[in-house]
């Protein structure tokens, strides 16, 4: 990735997917499957970067399939969108990401 490459902030800054570690604990990645704000053009492992945190509580299916943009129960990686509902697209998809994030923002959190 150059310098001059021109990019959506989205690709970087908003969370594109909460991914289970194999430790347990999670990572929010963003559209280039980094940690977000991470400028880089591949994924990065999640223990080399401080970045990982767990819930508080273990996350229900019912929780997990009301994070994720299709309703998917899995709880290894949480997609919060996708290339067809692109939050910045349109609004309806805003304030269905908007949605997602209030109840993700709503969990309680541990640092490692």
């Amino acid at each position: 990735m150059r310098s001059s490459d021109s990019f959506q902030f989205r690709m970087f800054f908003l969370p594109y997917c909460i991914q289970r570690l194999p430790d347990g604990s999670y990572e929010v990645l963003n559209r280039k499957y980094t940690p977000l704000g991470l400028f880089a053009d591949k994924a990065v492992e999640g223990q080399e970067l401080p970045t990982r945190f767990k819930f508080k509580r273990a996350l229900s299916p019912r929780q997990v399939a009301a994070l994720s943009f299709d309703g998917d129960t899995s709880p290894e990686c949480i997609y919060l969108y996708n290339d067809s509902c692109v939050p910045t697209g349109r609004d309806a998809h805003w304030k269905a990401y908007a949605k997602r994030l209030k109840k993700l923002a709503a969990y309680k959190v541990l640092l490692p």
